[in-house]
């Protein structure tokens, strides 16, 4: 679904994998402009929850993005 709904989008699409208040996300761009954020809710290592953020407020605290790294 998420997939299928970004090929619709006006504009290049870019996702790059980061960190949201310690979860594992991606931010989405749109023409280099911060589109949304998709974070991932993990527990005993199996996805339990997806939660999209487009919110024009909410985006705006997202400041700088944390590269995701393998522990």
């Amino acid at each position: 679904m998420f997939v299928g709904g970004i090929g619709k989008l006006a504009g290049t699409p870019t996702v790059e994998p980061t960190a949201v208040n310690g979860s594992p996300a991606l931010l989405v761009r749109l023409d280099g402009e911060i589109d949304g954020v998709m974070v991932i809710r993990v527990e005993d290592a199996r996805i339990t929850g997806l939660h999209y953020v487009r919110d024009p407020e909410k985006l705006s605290r997202v400041a700088s993005t944390t590269p995701l790294t393998l522990r």
